[in-house]
């Protein structure tokens, strides 16, 4: 190789024939110069010659003696004499900086400056006798920036040079018959960098060029890696603010070509691109800037990636020839894979489902955030399902990002498998488990435990001060609301011991010690609460396997704010979507249709029995007296027999006399006296219930004769 300046070309060459993209070595440089070049091949144990004046009769016998089957000048600042062009003749090659035939000479780069050409590039041509007119190998455009001095110029065109000169000789000294050795490339371009230096040594112990470009170049030249920047395999700087980067013919041909296809390769090698084989892409954090304090709009729209799905689609999409990584998760298994040879097929088939997942997931994630933030930036958005402002909250196309938590044991029983996921972008506003936060202490979260904690968490939140509730089977089967909260879990303990038994209780204040002792005599699979305090925490390690969970939103006194459309079930092949019903209703608007009013504590013991059978499967009654619930009926077919099982169970549990002066709350209207007369004949003295049954006269004639108060809502409750 002859060189007469830095050997930037030289060093390009050395690494590639590290990387085996060769397939030979450089076995001596030669300068007419003393020059850092010369330095740097001795440094790395390459063979060197100092040719003063470039001597024909000088360098003939030095390069006879390497005996190479190719010599390449690159920045050698000397015309090769005679001697030398017919003792190699035909292999002997030079890199030009600007388009031959145009510009040739020592200031080819000037010359296009002063010329006022919009491009102009690198060539690749074999020497002869002419000035920089041999036949041409290769050639690579280069835009010349507006405003661009020669100094910038040459930079960007050294770069190409450090691309294409490698590959041009790697044709060269192919056998006749063999294809040039395919290069090892691997494009890096992610915005979370965990493990990026790891993968990146990996891979060049591996022999692969890394190809990068912004803050991921940078990472990995601060490793004291080689990166090839984009720009220089585009020819084309960054644009736009960095909008465009890789959106260029020149990346995306080399990740999408189908290398088993003899006219996709044929194209490749006649537009002078490598094949990517491996494409290491995460995108703009979107989410969380999203999650970002204060940012506006056209900030958050900055963080929307156009580049990184483009690149992870399309080699998602050829995964038969590039594996495709989107996750720092997958790194230590890509590399190991990689190590032995190439990724299996199976393993390519995964990563690429897993890309097409990541980005579909990043899109859905910027569908659901945008229309708010477009509203709250004032943007006059057309009165369309789904968009703020529209009487129609429900949009066309509902894209879903679900996160997995976690695989659970087993689901509802023991035969279904099942695994927990989180909504992308749920807060602890959401519930409990919407952050995917583990609990505190206990064993793993059952599916049922899942279900039971949620729906007490959400009855927590619709009660009073000081209260607890015990759930089964996601219903209440005990709550109480007490001057403190020890009294409460007292009292909701009361309210039906047995099916307390490995419940799910939820509380509305911090647990301290004293009730974490009272908790721990009790067998229960779950405790939600606002926090515990460390104390607490001691006592109920005690119970290992007792699972405490963290939901901050229970202590807060004031009511719950109105939802968006959260509820989400299937349903035989449906898709239910609804907006949850948490809201809560406000005394002050019912409607008494009745003669008696109700006195100050039936009134406060109806509000509670109606926050609490809104929570209870449909038909429901829930009884309470003196702020403690302690009747149930639930999931019955008939209104009356939920109004039956309510009294059977009061009964039995607390005894005939517990029901005198009772009230008691419906989740929907009475379509007969029936279940009314049940409850009167027990002995409750209130009732509440939405109306609005055509037979709502008789039910309060049955109110009357027993002298008797009831109250109407206007609003049902219904639960399946």
């Amino acid at each position: 190789m002859g060189v007469s300046g830095a050997g930037s070309n030289l060093r390009a060459l050395v690494e590639a024939a590290r990387r085996g993209a060769l397939r030979a070595e450089v076995v001596l440089v030669f300068a007419d110069r003393d020059c850092l070049a010369l330095a740097w091949a001795l440094e790395q144990g390459i063979d060197t010659a100092l040719v003063p004046g470039g001597r024909d009769d000088v360098l003939l016998p030095t390069l006879d003696a390497a005996r190479p089957d190719l010599v390449v000048l690159a920045g050698y600042m000397r015309l090769v004499g005679p001697r030398v062009l017919a003792a190699f003749e035909g292999r002997i090659v030079n890199t030009h900086p600007s388009l031959l035939p145009a510009f040739p000479g020592a200031h080819a780069v000037r010359d296009a400056l002063v010329a006022g050409v919009r491009v102009t590039g690198v060539t690749i041509h074999r020497v002869d006798a002419t000035l920089d007119g041999g036949p041409i190998l290769a050639q690579a455009a280069v835009p010349v920036l507006p405003g661009e001095d020669e100094s910038t110029l040459r930079d960007r065109l050294k770069a190409v040079e450090h691309r294409l000169l490698p590959r041009t000789v790697a044709s060269l000294l192919a056998a006749p018959a063999a294809e040039a050795p395919r290069p090892r490339r691997a494009l890096l371009s992610v915005s979370d960098k965990r493990g990026l230096g790891q993968l990146a040594r990996g891979l060049h112990a591996l022999g692969f060029e890394l190809v990068s470009t912004g803050g991921t170049a940078r990472t990995l030249r601060a490793e004291g890696l080689p990166v090839t920047d984009v720009a220089a395999v585009t020819g084309f700087p960054e644009m736009l603010d960095g909008r465009v980067k890789t959106l260029h013919p020149a990346i995306h041909a080399g990740i999408l070509a189908d290398l088993g296809s003899d006219d996709h390769r044929r194209q490749l090698e006649d537009a002078g691109i490598d094949p990517f084989e491996l494409v290491v892409v995460n995108l703009y954090p979107f989410a969380e800037a999203a999650a970002r304090p204060g940012i506006g709009f056209d900030d958050l729209v900055e963080e929307i990636d156009i580049g990184g799905p483009a690149l992870v689609r399309a080699a998602a999409k050829n995964h038969a020839s590039v594996v495709i990584v989107s996750s720092p998760a997958r790194y230590g298994a890509v590399l190991e894979a990689l190590e032995t040879g190439a990724a299996t097929q199976g393993l390519r088939a995964a990563l690429a489902v897993e890309a097409f997942a990541h980005t579909a997931a990043y899109d859905a994630r910027i569908a659901q955030e945008l229309p708010s933030r477009m509203h709250e930036a004032g943007v006059a958005l057309p009165s369309e399902p789904g968009l703020p402002g529209s009487g129609d909250p429900f949009p066309p196309l509902l894209p879903l990002v679900l996160e997995r938590v976690e695989r659970l044991r087993y689901g509802e029983n023991p035969h279904q498998p099942a695994a927990r996921y989180r909504r992308a972008g749920s807060t602890s506003a959401d519930g409990p488990f919407a952050t995917g936060e583990p609990p505190l202490q206990g064993k793993p979260l059952s599916y049922n435990n899942v279900l039971d904690a949620s729906a007490a968490a959400a009855i927590a939140r619709l009660l009073s001060g000081p209260a607890v509730v015990v759930v089964k089977h996601n219903n209440p089967c005990g709550a109480a609301e007490r001057p403190t909260l020890l009294e409460a879990w007292r009292a909701a303990l009361a309210g039906d011991p047995v099916s307390a038994f490995g419940g799910v209780v939820a509380l509305t204040r911090v647990i301290d010690r004293a009730l974490a002792e009272a908790v721990i005599e009790q067998f229960l699979e779950v405790v939600v609460a606002p926090g515990f305090d460390d104390e607490s925490r001691h006592v109920l390690a005690g119970r290992p396997n007792l699972r405490l969970v963290v939901d901050p939103t229970i202590a807060a006194d004031e009511p719950p704010g109105q939802p968006g459309w959260t509820s989400i079930r299937s349903a035989g092949g449906a898709v239910l979507v609804g907006v949850p019903d948490v809201l809560q209703d406000d005394p002050a608007e019912w409607v008494n249709p009745s003669s008696r009013p109700p006195t100050a504590g039936e009134l406060r013991d109806l509000d509670l029995a109606w926050r609490l059978v809104r929570a209870v499967t449909s038909n429901a009654i829930v009884i309470v007296r003196d702020g403690m619930e302690i009747g149930l009926g639930s999931g019955q077919t008939s209104r009356v027999d939920a109004a039956r099982q309510a009294v059977a169970r009061a009964r039995a549990i607390h005894g005939d006399g517990a029901l005198r002066g009772a009230s008691a709350a419906s989740d929907a209207f009475f379509p007969f006296a029936d279940g009314i007369e049940v409850l009167l004949e027990a002995g409750v003295s209130a009732i509440v219930q939405p109306g609005g049954s055509v037979r709502d006269a008789e039910a309060v004639a049955a109110v009357e004769r027993a002298g008797a108060t009831m109250l109407c809502t206007g609003r049902r409750h219904f639960r399946h």
